[in-house]
C-alpha cells in the first residue's frame, strides 16, 4: 500500500492509539492499564503528531456476555453454567469493552491519518486484527500498525494479516521517532525503522535494525487506573528487562535479558511535575507492574520514599507489586523495610515446589528465604498471596497435589497460574505451530493441556482446589460457605453453588479429577484446616 505521507497544508498529523477490546472469562482494572499505549501516545505528541488514546476495556466497567469461541468448546464438560460463589471456575465468556463496529466507527470518528493497534498479550491477538479489519473496511487507505509484547512474540502473525500494514516489536521509545520520519517523507522508506516488520508483495521483511532502550530512554508512565470512595489507584512500570531464564517466561521477547531501571532522577522529575489528585482526604495506592525490581533492592527502596514524599499529603501512600515479588531476593531485613514503607499486600511466585520441575524449567526457588518472609508477613499481618503454574512438562496429578498441600499449609492466599505458551519461548520456537491453533487457546484462563502432562479436568480441578484453600482460610464465611466446606469436608468430594432461580443449591463438582482430589485430602489428613466441625459466620445473608 502507497501511503500519503504529511498531510496537505499544515496541520499536524493525527494518530489514533488503541487498545482493542479483550475477550475472556475475566479480567482486572490493572490489565488495563496501557502503560505501553501511553509511551506510544507520547512518542507520537513529541514527534508533532496529535493523538488520541482509545482504551476500549476501561470503557465499560463490566464485561458483555458473549458466545463461548468453538476453539474453547472442550471446556463445556467443566463449566456449570450458573455456578457463582468462591470456588466456582469460569462460566461466562465476556467482551470487555464496546462491540467491535462501536470501536471501529469510534477510530474512524477521530479522522487519523495512522493508527496504533496495542496487543498486550498474544492470546488477545483475534481481537487485535478483527478491529483491524473493520477499521480498513471503513477507511481503505487507513495506514495501521500493530505493537505490543503480544506483537512482539510473532510479529508475522500480524503483519501477514491483509489488514495490518507493519508490525512494530519491542519498545517505541527506540522506533517511533525513526517511523514517523519515514511516514513524513516525500518517498517513504521504513526499511531503516528499528524493530519495524514490513510487507511487499505479501513477503513478510524482518527488521535491518533490532534495538532495545537504554536506561535513560524508558519512559515514565504513572497511570490512573481506578477510584473508590476511599483510594485512588495508580500503575506503573519503572525496568525492563530480565537476566534470568525461566522456560516459561515471554519478558525477554519484548524486552530483553538486560535488567535495566529508569534512573530514580527521572522519576523524581517526573513525579514533580505531575498534577496532584484533589481528594487529598483518600489513600493512594501505587502497583508496579515491573517482573523484578528486587533486582536492584535499593533502587527500589528509593523510588518508594520519592511516592511516599509526592502523596505525603494523602492519607496514606500503599504499595502493590501484583505482577509479583522475587522472594529469592527477600530477605528478613528487607521484608521488614517493605512493609515499613508501605508494602500492603506481597505476591511471591514459587513456580513449583517439585525440584525436578525447578531444574527444568531453569527457576530458582529458595524455600527456606520464601518461608522466612511468610513468617514475617504474618507477624505483621501483611496479605501475601503465593503463585504456582500448574501443567508443566512434569507435572503430575501428584505434583500439583503436593503444590496445593504445601502452600495450604503456609499463612499465604494461593494464586495458580494454568501453563500456557506465547510463540518464540523455549520449546515453542517454532512459530509455525501458532498458525495452526487459535491464540485464544494461549489464555492460561483456557486451561488447554499444552504439555499433555494434565488434562483440561486436572487443571480445572486444581483451580478449585486452590480456591477452596483460600475459602478455607478465609475469615469472611458467610452461612452458605460453610454449609459448602462442610459438604466438601465430610465426603472429600468438590461441590459447588449453583443458582437455580431465587435458590441456590450444593451440588458435586462435575468431571473433577478424582485423583488429585484424593492426593489433596490425603496431604492434609489430620490437618486443622481440613477436619470437619463447627466453622465461624461472619455474614449469613446469603444463606
Amino acid at each position: 500500500m502507497a501511503f500519503p505521507g504529511s498531510p496537505a497544508g499544515s496541520r499536524p498529523l493525527k494518530a489514533c492509539v488503541i487498545i482493542p477490546p479483550v475477550f475472556d472469562f475475566y479480567s482486572t482494572p490493572h490489565r488495563f492499564s496501557g502503560l505501553g499505549a501511553e509511551i506510544v501516545a507520547e512518542r507520537l505528541t513529541a514527534g508533532g503528531c496529535s493523538v488520541q488514546v482509545l482504551n476500549f476495556p476501561g470503557q465499560r466497567k463490566k464485561g458483555a456476555p458473549v458466545p463461548l469461541p468453538a476453539a474453547l468448546q472442550f471446556l463445556t464438560p467443566h463449566i456449570v453454567a450458573h455456578e457463582e460463589g468462591k470456588l466456582s471456575f469460569f462460566n461466562r465468556y465476556q467482551r470487555f469493552g464496546p462491540p467491535m463496529s462501536d470501536c471501529a466507527a469510534q477510530v474512524a470518528k477521530t479522522s487519523p491519518d495512522m493508527v496504533f493497534i496495542a496487543c498486550f498479550a498474544f492470546c488477545y491477538a483475534e481481537a487485535a486484527l478483527e478491529l483491524a479489519a473493520r477499521i480498513r473496511a471503513i477507511a481503505p487507505r487507513m495506514m495501521i500498525v500493530a505493537g505490543g509484547a503480544g506483537v512482539s512474540a510473532y510479529p508475522g502473525f500480524f503483519v501477514r494479516s491483509p489488514h495490518v500494514d507493519f508490525a512494530l516489536t519491542g519498545e517505541a521509545e527506540v522506533a517511533i521517532s525513526e517511523f514517523l520520519d519515514a511516514f513524513k517523507s516525500k518517498h517513504p522508506d521504513f526499511s531503516r525503522v528499528p524493530n519495524l516488520y514490513r510487507k511487499t508483495d505479501g513477503r513478510v521483511i524482518a527488521p535491518t535494525e533490532k534495538k532495545q532502550t537504554t536506561a535513560p530512554e524508558i519512559a515514565f508512565v504513572l497511570k490512573k487506573t481506578g477510584e473508590t470512595k476511599f483510594s485512588i489507584h495508580f500503575t506503573t512500570a519503572l525496568s525492563r528487562g530480565c537476566p534470568k531464564r525461566c522456560r516459561f517466561c515471554s519478558n525477554f521477547l519484548c524486552h530483553g535479558r538486560k535488567f535495566r531501571v529508569i534512573p530514580s532522577g527521572a522519576v523524581k522529575h517526573a513525579l514533580a511535575k505531575m498534577p496532584l489528585p484533589a481528594e487529598t482526604g483518600k489513600a493512594v495506592t501505587i502497583n508496579f507492574e515491573d517482573d523484578n525490581l528486587l533486582l536492584a533492592p535499593d533502587y527500589f527502596l528509593e523510588i518508594l520514599d520519592l511516592f511516599q514524599n509526592r502523596f505525603s499529603g494523602f492519607s496514606r501512600v500503599d504499595f502493590l507489586a501484583e505482577n509479583g515479588i522475587d522472594h529469592t531476593c527477600l530477605t528478613p531485613e528487607l521484608t521488614e523495610i517493605l512493609i515499613q514503607k508501605g508494602m500492603r499486600q506481597f505476591n511471591l511466585s514459587i513456580a513449583s515446589t517439585h525440584a525436578p520441575i525447578l531444574q527444568e524449567e531453569q527457576r530458582n526457588s529458595e524455600f527456606s528465604m520464601y518461608e522466612s518472609a511468610l513468617r514475617t508477613l504474618h507477624q505483621h499481618g501483611i496479605p501475601c498471596i503465593t503463585y504456582f503454574i500448574c501443567g508443566f512438562k512434569k507435572d503430575t496429578p501428584k505434583t500439583v497435589a503436593a503444590n496445593i498441600v504445601y502452600l495450604a499449609k503456609q499463612p499465604t492466599r494461593i494464586g495458580i497460574s494454568l501453563f500456557y505458551p506465547v510463540p518464540g519461548i523455549p520449546d515453542y520456537t517454532d512459530a509455525t505451530l501458532f498458525d495452526r491453533i487459535p491464540p485464544g487457546l494461549c489464555a492460561g484462563s483456557s486451561a488447554f493441556p499444552w504439555n499433555d502432562s494434565l488434562t483440561t479436568g486436572q487443571l480445572v480441578t486444581a483451580f478449585r482446589l486452590a480456591r477452596l484453600v483460600n475459602l478455607l482460610k478465609s475469615d469472611r464465611q458467610t452461612g452458605m460457605d460453610n454449609a459448602l466446606i462442610d459438604q466438601i469436608l465430610r465426603h472429600k468430594r468438590l461441590h459447588t453453588i449453583e443458582k437455580k432461580d431465587k435458590y441456590r443449591e450444593i451440588i458435586p463438582v462435575p468431571n473433577m479429577d478424582e485423583e488429585m482430589v484424593r492426593l489433596f485430602f490425603d496431604g492434609l489428613s489430620g490437618h486443622p484446616l481440613t477436619t470437619p466441625g463447627p466453622r465461624r459466620t461472619i455474614d449469613t445473608e446469603s444463606t
